[in-house]
């Protein structure tokens, strides 16, 4: 029993060791601790060890003794101290927490501290066992409690127990000012002076404070107790919280900030003063200046701008025509020529112009914006140029006055107007830098290619480029017979009727011939493709075996498919006799009978042809290769059945040109250079041709492959049917016809130059020297407004004579009765009186024919015969070595010959423009020999030719100059001149499409010498002759 209870007393102690250690909370003191502790400990210890010897003793071994040591181990016990944790006095240990303890257990209540009780509601006394009616208390609860404010008062001593909020033996009193609640214990928080309820705690604000702990200012707009009152303050002024006396912002001033500071100051409390010119008041609350209409700056020194008005000149003048305004209120002062309230009106009429308006603008005025009504200077529209607008923008350039540089690429225009690059055939992208896909081509690449067999399509035409061993337009066509290659250009090298490969020309050896070029016949005892099966002849009664398809020759009295028996056919055995039942020619082993099949044939009886893909002896030998064929070909002979349109001994070629079909034994009918479709027959017409027999001209607009692509030509809008070239009207050039000759050249591709006599004349893009606006005569040397003056002054003149002709009839009728009246009275008298008369020559002085000139390019239509097409006498560029020569007569007459110069060239560089009608005459950049020119082949005048052309398929010109840009005005200058010189004449108002004034022959006549003649300038014809251009 004594054993169970040791244990439980240790467990009991192990427990309240453990529940000290978990302890938490409060009530938890420290206090120091003495324990014992057995710890273990080393020692070194001696001792005494026997051991023996020899000696003379009997028996002889001696006892010796030595000292040894040994650590051994021992215990002992040592205090030792440590700090624990244990529950205060008057407190014990409960549930890990450190809770009071009464010695007298409270009955009705809890033990809220060492000893003491809190007791529950109507008890009293030191153990709460005491209870007493509301009001009453003692042992016997006969003494009444006199506590007040709702207080209880304990039933044991009549103590009274305040309620939230008072304090005192009584419970008179509220609670002093800063504390609250039960016992007064709770502190008040409230800030910024309020006060707080002694009973709940809740804060009463002082004016201009508010929220649950008075910690906030009143929100803007109010103030005063509990922030109730709204602010009077304007102007975004603000109220002070308290008092409600507005603090008004900077610029404003007043009891409730309802007034602007004074003229003359500004800012916070208006105490700045302002520094502003003119008498300008300044912002009440910046201070800046507020500037009088007409002027600005920071101080209003400056005047405004020009094309600026108003207050603060943050006006714009809406001013048109370059038209000035007030500065103080925008009114338009308008220059001379121009009226309204804008100076958007012209005095004058649209094409009038002057003080008096009696002058005509000299503009375009379809291309024209404004003729000025004061000056008459020409506003072109965007696009044009010149000073009369009669020129669109050259090339590359765009906009306004034609002064904005293109930016496009890769040979592409751009609009003169908004400079939108219109990409050539083969480019797109903004700027014409890309490239079309693979698969497309021409204008903005919208157009398919139709190549076929892996060819590329050449994006600017849309020409298909073929891959090896492929032609035709779509290079849907296998190279003709014996040829192969790229472009189908090369020769094959294959003998005997071997099959040429048209991609790379290899040879595929017809049967029983071998070798690179099949050049060999199969070795004996071989046969068949390539020479690889060999040969089952019985060699021994066999001639020879065929190379090609390996039947075997048998000697006489002998047969079989090997030669291998004397029977004859169907039979064998040792006599013979027995009937063979193999098919096919096949014969029968001449022993056992087994069948040996013939060629093409398999199987028990030789009556299963080839499996597909094989044939010949065994059925050994593969078809061959098969380009254009069936999947299978003749179990027997190994012969190809092609499909249409090819032929072959592998099907590697088409039909011959001109024939198409099964077989090709149908023939085409495809006219203009079409291709016909070896295989359908179909035509596939040349560019420029359409329909099923390509005998349709593309309709108009329209060109190239398939009219599908539509032509770009602006003036005329005339297109090659082939290529889509345009053909320009006289005075257009470019490759759209949308580019007027440049100043100072004329005609038929622009080739002709202006050199017009004086500044009166101006050259006309299509006709040449026409007179300016204004001028008129055969001179252009009589201005029209002086005629009109010599008109009336003649018709005045003409006036005077008739009244004085009036006159003198009356006077010579008084006269003449006079004399009558005298001659009556002197009859006698007889004097004839003389007169004088006058006789006309109605015959005509003669005029010598005039036959000289000054342009090579011109000649008089005086003989019939013309100068031979590509004469070199047609070159208008000429270095310093050149060479001219003519003969003329007495009478100015070319000695019965067209009047033309001859002129030899010494340099190089200018081989290409011998042939005149293939070049352009006046090109002067230099380019290479081995160019080709694009301009169009001109025939001869009255040449017809029956069918179209096509264009040259070459690549551009590597030149640094565009021909027809930069010319040169005087053609004695070097050809590689470079510079650009200005045209003489000024101003061109006559428009391509409008009709020329018609002007008289000129009657007078001279002859230059050939020596100092420009080669540039026209000759005045006579009136019987006209310029002819010479083809």
């Amino acid at each position: 029993m004594l054993p169970v209870i040791l244990i439980a007393c240790l467990a009991q102690l192990v427990l309240a060791q453990a529940d000290l250690k978990d302890l938490d909370g409060p009530n938890i003191c420290k206090r120091r601790e003495l324990y014992n502790v057995d710890v273990v400990y080393t020692e070194l210890q001696s001792f005494q060890e026997r051991g023996s010897t020899w000696c003379v003793t009997f028996p002889p071994r001696c006892s010796t003794y030595r000292i040894k040591h040994r650590v051994v181990n021992k215990t002992k016990t040592i205090a030792k101290n440590r700090i624990v944790r244990d529950c205060c006095d008057g407190y014990i240990a409960s549930a890990g927490e450190c809770v009071p303890h009464c010695s007298e257990p409270c009955q009705h209540g809890r033990c809220i501290s060492p000893e003491k009780c809190k007791c529950d509601h109507g008890y009293g006394g030191p153990a709460c066992d005491i209870n007493c009616p509301p009001g009453w208390y003692g042992r016997n609860c006969s003494m009444q409690c006199d506590c007040l404010n709702n207080a209880v008062c304990e039933p044991f001593s009549g103590d009274c127990e305040c309620a939230k909020g008072y304090t005192g033996a009584r419970c008179a009193d509220i609670c002093p000012e800063g504390f609250f609640g039960a016992n007064c214990s709770e502190k008040c928080r409230c800030e910024n002076g309020g006060k707080c309820h002694h009973v709940s705690g809740e804060c009463q604000c002082a004016p201009g404070f508010t929220g649950p702990l008075c910690d906030m200012r009143c929100p803007d707009g109010k103030h005063g107790a509990q922030c109730q009152q709204d602010c009077p303050c304007q102007n975004d002024g603000k109220c002070q919280p308290e008092t409600g006396a507005c603090m008004c912002n900077p610029g404003w001033t007043g009891d409730v900030c309802a007034n602007k500071c004074p003229v003359g100051s500004y800012g916070p409390g208006c105490q700045e003063s302002c520094e502003c010119y003119k008498g300008a008041p300044c912002h009440h609350i910046t201070g800046q200046c507020e500037c009088p209409p007409g002027y600005r700056g920071e101080r209003c020194f400056d005047e405004c701008q020009l094309n600026t008005y108003g207050f603060n000149c943050s006006m714009t003048c809406d001013c048109a025509n370059d038209a000035m305004c007030d500065r103080a209120n925008g009114t338009c002062i308008c220059n001379p020529g121009w009226t309204g309230a804008k100076c958007a009106e012209r005095i004058c009429e649209a094409n009038k112009y002057g003080l008096d308006c009696n002058r005509t603008c000299e503009c375009d005025m379809e291309h024209t914006d404004l003729c000025h009504p004061e000056t008459g200077n020409c506003q072109c529209s965007i696009g044009w140029s010149s000073a009369q607008c009669t020129r669109p923008c050259t090339f590359l350039r765009y906009g306004p006055n034609c002064e904005l540089t293109c930016n496009c690429k890769n040979g592409a225009k751009c609009s003169p107007v908004n400079g939108t690059c219109l990409c050539a055939p083969g480019w797109r992208g903004p700027t014409c830098e890309e490239s079309c896909e693979p698969g497309t081509f021409g204008q903005d690449c919208a157009l398919r290619c139709d190549c076929q067999n892996g060819a590329k399509c050449e994006p600017e035409t849309g020409q298909c480029l073929c891959t090896a061993g492929w032609k035709n337009i779509k290079c849907d066509r296998p190279c003709d017979l014996n040829h192969f290659g790229q472009d189908c250009a090369k020769v094959c090298d294959c003998h005997n009727n071997a099959a040429c490969n048209p991609q790379n020309g290899s040879c595929t050896c017809a049967a029983g011939w071998t070798g690179e070029r099949c050049e060999r016949k199969c070795d004996t005892g071989k046969f068949g493709h390539d020479c690889a099966q060999k040969c089952q002849c019985d060699f021994n009664n066999s001639l020879a075996c065929d190379a090609t398809n390996g039947r075997c020759v048998c000697k006489q009295d002998w047969g079989g498919v090997h030669c291998e028996t004397n029977c004859r056919s169907g039979y064998y055995g040792e006599n013979c006799d027995k009937v063979c039942r193999c098919l096919n020619n096949s014969s029968c082993d001449p022993d056992s009978g087994n069948c040996i099949c013939s060629a093409g044939w398999t199987g028990a009886d030789c009556a299963e042809p080839c499996p597909p893909g094989f044939y010949g002896m065994e059925c050994k030998e593969r078809c061959p290769e098969i380009l254009h064929g069936n999947k299978s070909c003749d179990h027997i002979t190994g012969e190809i059945l092609c499909r249409t349109g090819y032929i072959g001994l592998t099907c590697e070629h088409p039909c011959p040109a001109g024939l198409y079909g099964p077989g090709c034994k149908l023939k085409c009918n495809c006219e203009h250079g079409g291709e016909c479709n070896h295989v359908t027959g179909q035509c596939q017409c040349l560019p420029g041709w359409t329909g099923s027999n390509c005998n349709e001209s593309c309709p108009t607009d329209t060109y190239g492959q398939g009219c599908a692509q539509r032509c770009r030509c602006v003036h005329h809008k005339v297109c090659r049917k082939a290529d889509g070239m345009c053909i320009c009207e006289t005075g257009w050039s470019g490759t759209r016809c949308d580019e007027v000759c440049p100043e100072g050249f004329y005609g038929e591709h622009c080739m002709n130059t202006c050199a017009c006599p004086s500044a009166n004349f101006q050259c006309h893009a299509a006709h040449g020297c026409v007179c300016r606006s204004g001028y008129t005569g055969d001179n252009c040397d009589e201005l029209i407004a002086s005629q009109r003056i010599a008109d009336q002054s003649e018709n005045s003149s003409r006036a005077s004579v008739a009244l004085t002709l009036v006159l003198m009839t009356l006077f010579a009728c008084i006269i003449f009765a006079v004399f009558i009246y005298y001659r009556r009275r002197v009859s006698n008298l007889k004097t004839e009186i003389a007169h004088v008369h006058y006789t006309h020559d109605t015959n005509p002085p003669s005029w010598p024919p005039n036959h000289n000139f000054d342009n090579p390019v011109y000649g008089m239509q005086a003989e019939t015969r013309l100068l031979p097409n590509n004469m070199r006498s047609k070159m208008n560029n000429f270095d310093q070595r050149s060479t001219m020569s003519t003969d003329y007569g007495d009478d100015c007459n070319a000695s019965g010959r067209v009047g033309s110069y001859s002129i030899n060239y010494n340099h190089d560089l200018l081989t290409k423009n011998l042939n005149a009608d293939r070049t352009n005459p006046i090109v002067y950049n230099e380019s290479l020999k081995e160019e080709h020119v694009y301009d169009e082949i001109k025939h001869k005048e009255g040449y017809k030719d029956p069918d179209e052309y096509d264009h040259l398929d070459y690549s551009r010109p590597s030149t640094s100059q565009k021909p027809h840009y930069h010319r040169m005005n005087d053609a004695m200058l070097n050809i590689n001149q470079d510079e650009e010189k200005p045209s003489n004449v000024k101003n061109m108002t006559v428009l391509l499409n409008k009709p020329l004034p018609p002007t008289e022959p000129e009657p007078q006549h001279e002859c230059f010498d050939n020596t100092n003649t420009n080669l540039d300038n026209v000759s005045t014809a006579s009136p019987s002759s006209s310029p002819k251009f010479l083809k």
